[in-house]
């Protein structure tokens, strides 16, 4: 089953980014057997000074809309809860890019489902 999934980056090689002060969204095309980067998606971010404006998490969610999950360093509760809403699974993880993508490639049980 082929899906994306969008990664919160500042180098391209580690999740280091609040998911809503991210600049850019790295995303994933997986399938069951490989993995390819598809393109860098660039944000507004939607916090400032510890709040989110609406119309901005808006926009980053709308811009990650056909990912299945989203892997931050940091997500607020509240932002987590309107990912999700879309079907978004919004998951912390600050690791290597490349780590959890061979995670999510070789666990014997659908990863994301886990979180």
């Amino acid at each position: 089953m082929l899906y994306k999934i969008a990664f919160a980056s500042s180098d391209g090689k580690v999740v280091n980014q609040h998911f809503g002060r991210t600049k850019q969204f790295l995303i994933v095309e997986v399938d069951d057997k490989d993995y390819k980067y598809v393109g860098t998606r660039f944000n507004e971010p939607s916090c400032q000074e510890f709040q989110h404006t609406e119309d901005a998490l808006s926009q980053s969610i709308e811009l990650i809309s056909d990912c299945k999950a989203v892997f931050v360093a940091r997500i607020g509760q509240g932002a987590l809860a309107e990912v999700e809403a879309k079907g978004i699974k919004g998951i912390e993880a600050p690791y290597f890019i490349e780590d959890i993508l061979e995670k999510v490639l070789n666990s014997k049980v659908n990863i994301l489902d886990l979180y």
